[in-house]
């Protein structure tokens, strides 16, 4: 893995952590367990309430405080925009009601493992796209040659998407993929050499084999969320590149696709895909809603109920999916208190509150002394809190430069001393109480629980540091009574004597800054209660610690071009899968180490272990090198966990069959929403 797979977490997480929560949990025993059932929401009002004109209407409206990025799910890669797609579009397999690790055929009837790099599918027979065209084995060949093909490429505009995620499974050497760090030419030779991987090999009408270069246990998860939609190829070519047409109402049974291919090959931007900003509609998918309008000024996405949808698979253990909801409204309102007033006049079905405003919404006492979220707004409803595949933490940075590149004099970072009196000046527990409105639970590693597959999360593992201002005390002045004469850059090699400098000295004074984005309140306050704790010891010897608030993106930058010492980050899986943490957080070439200049041998070769392990099915290996590295990197101190945050929304008391499932984040699925004629 490297640093493409950020794309997601950093867009998704400026939405799902400042929409979704902004705190902590008491303990981490909070949420040692999944979901057996469906969400459970409370209200405090038992007073009889109006019905809501979207009940009598039967419009589901969403009032967000996010805006939807793109509406293409080949292109996207949002967390918001996913909440959209998954109504409108499905794929050949997907979760089952609210479990995060049982996957289920979907559009697919079934399919078996013929060997470790072949997978056969039969699918669905009498299933037509919302344009009334078949969904068949053609669809299933064009919709995921077309993901690869357009690459997540960034010069074209859109940022590193998912291609990635099917990629792992194919070719990963440097001269085919962006991800791996190809610069591909994006012309017909290139567009013949993806289709000649034969990823999708369809055998007759409705049986197709997969063709993986690469085994891996994660196969099913990999295929298993929106990048991995279906979606409708005359629809697509017309609306894109009609000339690759061959008829008027594009045949799918005569589309020219090598022309289509080469002319979006590498090519994500907006004026090349219409379904991006489908602002007359769309019906490329199979789901129970259809886009009926997209507002590029308001952000507000119409959808209309598919009146031929085929129902989903029987077996599904999630409420009946009825698509009883004639229309959903998605709608952007940045303002809170627009947002109250609309829940509370029954305007708003459902309504995005931030953990930081979550007493506007929520009885405090009923959370404080019973650990329930229950509703202050009559008619409202809280689902949660649940969990989510998100982890919080504070890196530290070595060989940091100055904005030229140039090596600076203090690294006070690679020294564990200095690491372990930072992660022991604050008590994060006592921060998740009293600072974050016990909206988030304090991590033991990196790993979030339910993680994929059963193991991945070992919650005997425990961090080397906690809250001791003793011994964070007697850390810094050891750092500084003996500091550290010898330095490595990241690649192992000794800097000249004199490079660097770790003494303490108050007439040479040094300053550590910790960077913050400028929305995230909580961790400002708790970064505020480090600094003070650290000064109080380390200012009199020379060394002040100072917050710097930025906007979001911004420490991501700085962080990527090493020029800051620590900031708050945090991540949210792609797919619920151990590998996708493994790489980007501890393998020396992902993602953050490689920013944080973090190059440990003994991980680097666990990683690459674990990813031999992956490969070879040997999933006892794979967790017993994962249990190794979340070990290891602990003993380090390579990360300061915050939070493991979980998700909450205010909704109607009068919506019934909503379901949550961790895996695909919140309560958004709305084919199996159903409104009551009274409020529960």
């Amino acid at each position: 893995m490297n640093t493409k797979a950020i794309a997601k977490s950093t867009a998704a997480l400026a939405v799902i952590v400042v929409v979704l929560v902004a705190g902590l949990a008491g303990t981490l025993v909070y949420y040692s367990s999944r979901p057996s059932g469906p969400a459970v929401s409370t209200m405090s009002s038992t007073q009889a309430v109006p019905t809501p004109s979207f009940v009598t209407s039967s419009t589901m409206t969403y009032e967000s405080i996010a805006n939807f990025q793109w509406l293409d799910p080949h292109i996207s890669y949002y967390q918001y925009d996913y909440w959209i797609l998954e109504n409108q579009y499905e794929k050949l397999l997907w979760y089952n009601g609210n479990s995060s690790t049982d996957i289920i055929p979907w559009l697919a009837e079934s399919y078996t493992e013929v060997s470790p790099t072949q997978y056969s599918f039969k699918l669905r027979q009498n299933i037509t796209f919302q344009d009334g065209t078949p969904f068949n084995a053609q669809a299933v060949w064009f919709s995921l040659n077309r993901l690869l093909i357009i690459d997540g490429s960034s010069p074209s505009g859109h940022g590193t998407q998912a291609a990635w995620i099917l990629e792992q499974m194919l070719d990963q050497s440097t001269n085919t993929f962006s991800y791996y760090g190809a610069s591909p030419a994006y012309n017909a030779a290139w567009v013949q050499t993806v289709l000649g991987f034969n990823f999708v090999q369809v055998v007759d009408p409705y049986d197709i084999n997969i063709n993986l270069k690469l085994p891996t246990t994660q196969f099913p998860f990999l295929l298993s969320n929106e990048w991995a939609d279906i979606v409708s190829p005359s629809f697509v070519v017309s609306h894109d590149f009609p000339s690759a047409c061959a008829t008027t109402a594009c045949d799918p049974a005569t589309i020219n696709y090598t022309a289509y291919f080469n002319h979006i090959a590498g090519d994500g931007s907006v004026k090349d895909n219409y379904l991006a900003l489908p602002t007359s509609g769309s019906k490329a998918g199979t789901g129970p809603y259809y886009i009926d309008s997209v507002n590029p000024t308001t952000y507000e996405v119409v959808m209309k109920k598919n009146p031929n949808y085929w129902g989903g698979p029987k077996n599904w253990s999630g409420p009946p999916i009825t698509a009883s909801i004639q229309t959903l409204d998605f709608t952007y309102v940045p303002d809170l208190a627009t947002r109250l007033l609309d829940a509370k006049a029954g305007k708003a079905t459902m309504i995005d509150v931030a953990g930081a405003d979550i007493y506007s919404i929520a009885d405090r006492n009923q959370w404080l002394q019973n650990n329930t979220l229950v509703s202050v707004v009559p008619g409202m409803t809280i689902v949660g809190p649940e969990p989510q595949f998100i982890t919080d933490w504070y890196s530290f940075l070595t060989n940091v430069t100055d904005a030229s590149g140039k090596i600076r004099s203090f690294q006070p970072f690679a020294d564990l001393r200095w690491r372990l009196a930072v992660a022991d000046s604050v008590n994060i527990t006592d921060a998740n109480i009293n600072i974050a409105n016990r909206l988030r639970i304090a991590p033991n590693q990196m790993i979030p629980p339910g993680t994929a597959p059963a193991g991945a999360y070992n919650p005997s593992i425990q961090p080397d540091y906690s809250f001791d201002l003793t011994k964070m005390a007697s850390l810094i002045q050891d750092a500084c009574k003996n500091p550290l004469t010898s330095f490595v850059d990241d690649n192992g090699h000794p800097y000249p004597a004199g490079t660097i400098d770790n003494s303490c000295d108050p007439s040479n004074p040094k300053t550590v800054e910790f960077y913050v984005s400028s929305g995230a309140q909580t961790d400002q306050r708790i970064m505020a209660v480090m600094a003070g704790n650290l000064n109080k010891v380390s200012g009199p010897l020379g060394v002040t610690f100072t917050i710097v608030p930025v906007p979001g993106g911004q420490r991501y930058t700085l962080a990527s071009e090493h020029q800051i010492y620590l900031y708050e980050a945090g991540w949210i899986a792609d797919y619920n899968y151990l590998i996708d943490w493994l790489g980007p957080m501890f393998l020396a070439s992902g993602t953050y180490p490689a920013w944080h200049n973090f190059n440990y041998t003994a991980i680097n070769n666990l990683v690459n272990d674990a990813f031999d392990a992956d490969r070879k099915g040997d999933l006892a290996r794979l967790i017993s090198d994962n249990n190794q590295i979340q070990t290891l990197s602990n003993s380090i101190v390579e990360y300061m966990y915050v939070a493991f945050a979980p998700y909450f929304e205010p909704v109607s008391s009068f919506a019934q069959g909503d379901f949550y499932n961790e895996a695909y984040g919140g309560t958004a699925y709305f084919a199996s929403w159903s409104y009551a004629t009274t409020s529960s």
